[in-house]
């Protein structure tokens, strides 16, 4: 395999992003609408694409950035919109994508009906049908299907003629689920035994019930671990004076707590890192610490000769941020991060980790930190 590739395959892909709209995906025309994108806790770049192309790219904070469609029109902002978002070297996928729909109000309002009924068993197949009644029946229309709560488009039909049919086949819970929330921590990732650890779950905002309840789950357990219930669009988790046994990957889901009881995707597992029970690494630069911009280096993390662990999970850190920058599982005992087109942010200290991979998961103490020096771009 080309070493280029081999490099690039071995880069940690960050967790998609959640895009929604505000105030709704379906809007009148000449409305301004502000397409949010959320990603996890340490995200400062984001890239909103439309049907596939670049349309803007933005540095933001904390984990969310805004990007703002003044006086929108049918002809050049009802489109498919995606985002994602990047951290250091790092970028996620793109988000699922976000149809856009503009209402110009120059056609009349269509009926709607359902086959056989409005009240459909699980396991049936409902039909719904759309018609309006127009001056030329002979004009094809777009005919969407819209989740009336949120106002999402579900299904788009181009038929020829003034009405189309939307089947929805086996109707179940799955046809209800709510969007995934999204799951952070707060100090951070990797922390030391005995800190205490909030885990921040939070919903989008137009796609939820108003009231619901939250879940945290842990990986391997076959009960949640804490719920909460709250009209807020966001709850904490609390772990107190963490122990390495708390290592581990955790998800969020919430559920409605109306009679329907609609349960979400769940969120992106976090990994948590508890450290402290296994000897330090060492980290070291290739080809060296003193890096010019736009240049690669990569920061090897090696066990100790004293550590018998093999095949164990490594993660590289830079002191100050908190989230893991990169994690990998190598069959070995030590990992590359490689580091690509470093830009002066990308100057600091860096520290890594070794954990095992399966129970009891222990972690070594962090290695002694290693600086990064991103050297000034000439004539700057």
């Amino acid at each position: 395999m080309d070493s280029t590739l081999t490099l690039l395959l071995s880069i940690e892909i960050l967790p998609r992003p959640t895009l929604w709209a505000l105030p709704s995906p379906v809007v009148p025309k000449g409305a301004d609408v502000t397409l949010r994108c959320q990603a996890r806790l340490g995200s400062d770049r984001f890239q909103l694409w439309m049907d596939g192309e670049l349309r803007e790219e933005r540095n933001d904070s904390w984990s969310q950035a805004d990007f703002v469609l003044r006086s929108v029109n049918d002809w050049t902002d009802a489109r498919s919109y995606r985002c994602r978002s990047g951290q250091g070297p790092l970028w996620s996928e793109l988000s699922d994508p976000l149809a856009l729909m503009v209402m110009t109000g120059m056609l009349p309002k269509p009926n709607i009906g359902a086959s056989p009924g409005s009240l459909i068993l699980p396991g049936k197949t409902v039909t719904i049908w759309c018609q309006m009644f127009a001056q030329s029946p002979t004009q094809d229309y777009n005919f969407a299907l819209l989740n009336a709560k949120s106002l999402e488009p579900l299904l788009l039909q181009i038929p020829a003629g003034p009405g189309t049919e939307f089947s929805l086949p086996s109707v179940g819970a799955e046809d209800r689920q709510l969007p995934r929330p999204t799951l952070w921590a707060q100090p951070g990732l990797v922390v030391a035994p005995g800190t205490n650890i909030t885990l921040w779950c939070s919903r989008p905002r137009l796609a939820s019930p108003e009231e619901v309840t939250y879940i945290l789950w842990k990986t391997g357990t076959k009960k949640p671990l804490q719920n909460q219930n709250s009209a807020q669009l966001w709850t904490d988790f609390s772990l107190p004076s963490v122990r390495p046994e708390d290592t581990g990957s955790y998800r969020c889901i919430y559920k409605d707590r109306t009679v329907s009881g609609e349960e979400s995707e769940s969120s992106e597992p976090l990994e948590l890192v508890v450290t402290g029970s296994l000897p330090k690494p060492s980290l070291s630069a290739h080809p060296g610490q003193v890096v010019e911009p736009g240049k690669h280096v990569t920061l090897q993390c090696r066990q100790p000769p004293q550590s018998a662990l093999w095949r164990a999970t490594f993660t590289l850190l830079k002191v100050g941020s908190p989230q893991p920058l990169q994690s990998q599982s190598p069959a070995g005992t030590s990992a590359d991060f490689p580091l690509l087109s470093v830009r002066a942010q990308d100057a600091g200290n860096y520290t890594c980790v070794y954990s095992e991979r399966m129970a009891p998961y222990q972690v070594s103490e962090p290695s002694d930190a290693l600086e990064i020096w991103v050297t000034a771009v000439e004539g700057n």
